[in-house]
């Protein structure tokens, strides 16, 4: 074959590639979730960064990695876990706060991001649950080469998984040291944002009629759905969780009765920093953050007094400011928790 062949082969290839692409970063921003990140793109997050990749075993996740951002000599360990739709390398701000860790050198921490069933498309198929025994088998690994402490910080629905993992005796899970959440809004309450009440009532009472006919394991079927969603399968079960009222995925909606709220916050022993964002675009303009961070203090001791709402950042914490002020906090509870 003469090389003019295959060049024009390999940029047709190359144009392919790119236009599967741009398909895909249109895509994830039509997720079901209704908080998903939807990326403002700044010039610095396109700059190539470095990682060392660690391969792990995970018996229930096949060719398991982490990512890690900094000093493979840390002692110390920052777990990072996005949200539905995410995975390693797809949240921006986490290498603004591994690059303010790094430069700290009294914390002697690393930033690791994690990969999972539930990562990128596999949200729908997957639960808390399971990101619970994903999550636990990174620690193990962590432990397993010598990192001293594990703090799990989670974006989004990171930070349900975040207070999911609290639950050391339902799920006997590896402990960590403490968590921070970012991003911690309800899906209940947000859905409604962007696919309208009536809609996500719909979807509630189709994913309710399957579960309750013993289908709850089943993808629901796109030809049901009242709305356009992704052309991801969700089951079910995943559907309720995020947008039924007390679903498993229901940690941070505001009409909460306090003593579920108290059973959430009371479980939690060891130290959290809660930093939602000041302009959350996903939560309702019905709901007070301030209070309800403030509510969430009454019932939870573990909170940081470092928790608060990050100034003008939305969901994501695109604006450099944030990011900034963000990485701040992130360094002050890490260096708390040293002490």
């Amino acid at each position: 074959m003469s090389n003019f062949v295959i060049h024009g082969i390999y940029i047709l290839i190359l144009l392919f590639a790119l236009t599967q692409t741009r398909f895909f970063s249109q895509t994830t921003d039509q997720l079901i979730r209704a908080h998903t990140p939807t990326h403002n793109f700044i010039m610095a997050d396109s700059k190539p960064f470095p990682v060392t990749v660690h391969p792990y075993t995970s018996k229930v996740f096949r060719n398991a990695a982490l990512y890690e951002l900094g000093s493979s000599s840390a002692r110390n360990t920052l777990l990072f876990v996005g949200g539905l739709g995410d995975g390693p390398h797809t949240v921006p701000y986490i290498r603004t706060v591994a690059a303010k860790i790094e430069a700290a050198e009294d914390l002697n921490y690393s930033v690791f991001e994690i990969r999972i069933r539930s990562s990128f498309s596999g949200f729908g198929w997957n639960s808390l649950a399971n990101d619970v025994e994903d999550i636990s088998a990174a620690v193990k690994y962590l432990r397993s080469i010598g990192k001293e402490k594990v703090v799990l910080m989670g974006h989004s629905t990171g930070s349900q998984d975040s207070i999911e993992y609290t639950n050391y005796e339902k799920y006997h899970n590896e402990p960590v040291d403490g968590f921070i959440i970012q991003g911690s809004v309800s899906d209940r309450e947000g859905l409604p944002i962007d696919k309208g009440k009536e809609n996500v009532d719909k979807l509630v009472a189709i994913a309710t009629d399957m579960i309750k006919s013993g289908r709850g394991d089943d993808a629901v079927p796109k030809s049901q759905l009242p709305v356009e969603l992704d052309p991801w399968p969700i089951t079910a079960y995943r559907l309720h969780s995020l947008a039924g009222v007390g679903g498993d995925d229901d940690y941070f909606s505001s009409d909460l009765p306090d003593e579920r709220v108290a059973e959430i916050w009371g479980r939690v022993k060891q130290p959290i920093l809660v930093v939602p964002s000041e302009k959350d675009q996903f939560v309702p303009p019905t709901v007070d953050f301030e209070k309800l961070l403030a509510k969430w203090k009454s019932f939870g001791p573990a909170i940081s007094d470092l928790s608060g709402l990050i100034p003008e950042a939305n969901h994501t914490v695109d604006p450099p400011s944030s990011r900034e002020w963000l990485a701040d906090r992130v360094v002050r509870f890490l260096r708390g928790l040293s002490k």
